[in-house]
């Protein structure tokens, strides 16, 4: 397997940390890589500790990761006026009524035995 841990549940990590002697372990981490100078600090700033620490440090969230940020959820639930008044999909034309049917079975007067 090569990849990076997504979190301390996923199976690379468990694979990591289990000492299994069948796996051999490899860890290249930004620390040991000649990147240009503010090459880090700028991935750092663009992804955000979380994911900077899982790219380029080797350590993977808690198991309660999320792919989402706390940044792109306060942004979901804020409330938006639309660029673009909304078109006539939000205005469906009314159904029509339906056309009331006599019952047929009304007329049938059954009486139990």
């Amino acid at each position: 397997m090569l990849s990076a841990a997504w979190s301390r549940t996923d199976p690379f990590w468990t694979a990591w940390i289990d000492g299994d002697a069948s796996w051999l372990r490899l860890k290249a981490t930004a620390d040991v890589v000649p990147f240009p100078p503010g090459f880090l600090d700028l991935e750092r700033r663009a992804l955000g500790e979380h994911a900077f620490n899982r790219e380029y440090l080797g350590i993977p969230g808690g198991a309660n990761a999320s792919p989402f940020t706390w940044e792109l959820y306060e942004w979901a639930i804020k409330g938006h006026v639309p660029l673009v008044p909304p078109g006539a999909a939000f205005n469906p034309p009314a159904q029509e009524q339906g056309v009331p049917v006599a019952n047929p079975f009304r007329a049938h007067n059954v009486r139990a035995a």
